[in-house]
């Protein structure tokens, strides 16, 4: 090969060599500010099919080529769950149009006897109109609950349509192949520029 032609292809190949290499080298030194799992949970380990909020049936599957945000929570719940939902609203919000389009927030109620579909549809679309709430059986629901290592149980209780829900104020990421990747803790949502980031991490 003549030397010019060398140096030609050196002189074009070579700085987008460097700037792939700086790329790949960016998305793996990323320092998430959720929980990072060490070995993400595949979807088959994440999986799970309720009822939505409009009747149809959902599974986790579903969303796939989307970044799933996950909260179990319950409408009458009288902080930790609407004060969440909103921070991930802010989050979806500040996401553009083609991102949200990538992006699907789900509500697992844990009080499937009172949360309605009625009630789970005004509750979710108060937050954003995109947002999705999921119920089902209280098996359903305990089933699901154990695969994510969710806690909850009822709590001053004074009949039987008066009670309060204690539960894991956790909100699980996931990616768009349907793994889990980063788990926020109670109150960590709230850091909306940092979850963003996350988000627009794993939407890579």
């Amino acid at each position: 090969m003549p030397r010019r032609a060398i140096w030609i292809i050196l002189l074009v190949g070579l700085p987008l060599l460097l700037a792939g290499a700086a790329f790949l080298v960016s998305r793996d030194t990323y320092q998430p500010y959720g929980t990072r799992l060490l070995n993400a949970r595949p979807l088959e380990a994440n999986q799970f099919t309720l009822t939505a909020h409009d009747g149809s049936s959902k599974s986790l599957s579903d969303f796939q080529g989307k970044v799933v945000l996950i909260f179990f929570g319950f409408i009458n719940c009288p902080d930790v769950c609407p004060t969440t939902l909103l921070e991930l609203s802010k989050v979806y919000k500040a996401l553009t149009p083609a991102e949200q389009a990538r992006v699907q927030v789900l509500l697992i109620s844990v009080d499937p006897e009172r949360d309605t579909l009625e009630k789970l549809r005004d509750y979710v679309t108060f937050f954003s109109p995109s947002f999705i709430g999921l119920t089902g059986t209280p098996e359903q629901i305990a089933e699901v609950a154990k695969r994510y290592g969710v806690f909850y149980q009822k709590s001053q209780i004074k009949s039987a349509t008066e009670y309060n829900v204690d539960h894991t104020a956790t909100v699980f990421a996931l990616d768009p192949k349907g793994q889990l990747r980063l788990i926020y803790g109670n109150g960590k949502a709230a850091e909306t520029e940092r979850v963003l980031a996350d988000v627009r991490w794993l939407l890579r």
